[in-house]
């Protein structure tokens, strides 16, 4: 038997959850758990900017980062 607890919300949250189900009946756990799924592959990298991000870490490690007083000369 799956152990299940129970967590207090307000009324107002508890309407805001009902507008997130796919249907009424479908169970805020179900419903919870498939907005963090979708959240989590939402986070994710694709291959090319894991890439693009090993290739910035090795610039800086290299020395050839650009100076945090130059970047903020060119945005401000």
């Amino acid at each position: 038997m799956i152990s299940m607890s129970s967590i207090g919300v307000s009324e107002k949250s508890k309407n805001r959850w009902k507008l997130l189900k796919n249907h009424p009946q479908e169970s805020y756990e179900n419903m919870i758990n498939r907005i963090i799924s979708d959240s989590a592959e939402d986070d994710s990298f694709s291959v090319e900017e894991l890439k693009d991000i090993d290739e910035a870490v090795q610039e800086l490690k290299d020395g050839n980062g650009i100076p945090h007083e130059q970047v903020m000369k060119e945005f401000t």
